[in-house]
């Protein structure tokens, strides 16, 4: 090969060359992607160590989410700033165009599915700052809602207690793509609960229902005008139908040679705790001045 042949093949492969022609062929794209990509590589490289020496990672884990959002960042940066040089030739534009859209596509795949994730929250759908839900088996009223990420204030996992653990946890919205969720919303923000009391055999479980039933119409009964009201704003996205709303006792002989008593009640969902408390005390008083009413005690 001649000393002109490797000066032409050169030129032909030389990136500054390949950048100032308007008229390139594939191949040559292809060729000056390679070396934009490579150039990137080694800005990123560079940047990374020079950060590292001037302010080292506190630990591994700050490290990494900072190489993260770094990878990203370059990513965004160059490929807008690549734009104008791969789309100088129009002729391959569609080729580019695709090529583009499905390495952006997949490199940033987590990032596509939080914004679709935030606009399902932000839908008729979603949910609001305020509203618990349920997703992935953790329990939590929404204390934020961001464009890539929604906070939740833990509740505890025991059913009974529905108790904040003062604990944040950071949930992406892609979650909501992928998983499943349960939602306490604030404009229905009751719920059904139930209390169980087992008597013994002997006692006068007629009195007992009685005294129940009471203690339920008395110190737990919503109001139905409130829960019409919020059957009705709920309905404008849901077909909800509650049936019947005010509290009952079910009353059943249990195998093990005892009487259940089943309290069903609805309960605004921050108050269910409170709720169990004045339920037992008031049962606990009214049962002790009775003389035929015997709770069994496993």
């Amino acid at each position: 090969m001649g000393s002109g042949s490797l000066k032409e093949f050169y030129l032909d492969l030389n990136p500054l060359t390949l950048l100032r022609s308007s008229n390139r062929e594939f191949a040559e794209t292809l060729i000056l992607f390679a070396y934009m990509v490579v150039f990137a590589v080694i800005c990123y490289k560079i940047t990374m160590f020079l950060v590292e020496r001037v302010k080292p990672a506190i630990d591994p884990v700050h490290e990494y989410n900072r190489r993260k959002v770094a990878r990203m960042g370059f990513i965004l940066v160059f490929g807008i700033a690549y734009l104008p040089v791969i789309f100088s030739s129009l002729s391959l534009l569609p080729t580019v165009l695709g090529l583009a859209g499905a390495g952006i596509v997949i490199s940033l795949k987590e990032v596509w599915l939080n914004m679709v994730g935030w606009f399902m929250i932000m839908g008729a759908n979603g949910f609001k700052v305020g509203d618990r839900i349920e997703i992935e088996n953790i329990k939590g009223d929404v204390v934020n809602i961001g464009f890539f990420k929604f906070t939740l204030l833990e509740i505890a996992p025991d059913p009974r207690f529905e108790q904040s653990t003062n604990r944040l946890i950071h949930f992406p919205n892609y979650n909501i793509v992928l998983h499943r969720f349960f939602i306490v919303s604030e404009t229905m923000d009751f719920v059904w609960d139930e209390f169980r009391i087992y008597l013994d055999l002997k006692s006068n479980w007629q009195k007992a229902e009685k005294i129940c039933t009471q203690i339920l119409h008395e110190e737990l009964v919503l109001a139905p005008e409130l829960v019409e009201s919020k059957i009705r704003e709920m309905s404008k996205n849901y077909l909800v139908r509650l049936g019947k709303t005010t509290p009952i006792v079910y009353t059943s002989l249990e195998p093990e040679g005892t009487i259940l008593m089943c309290l069903r009640y609805l309960t605004p969902i921050r108050s269910k705790r409170l709720n169990r408390i004045l339920i037992s005390k008031e049962i606990l008083t009214k049962f002790k001045e009775e003389n035929d009413i015997y709770i069994h005690t496993h």
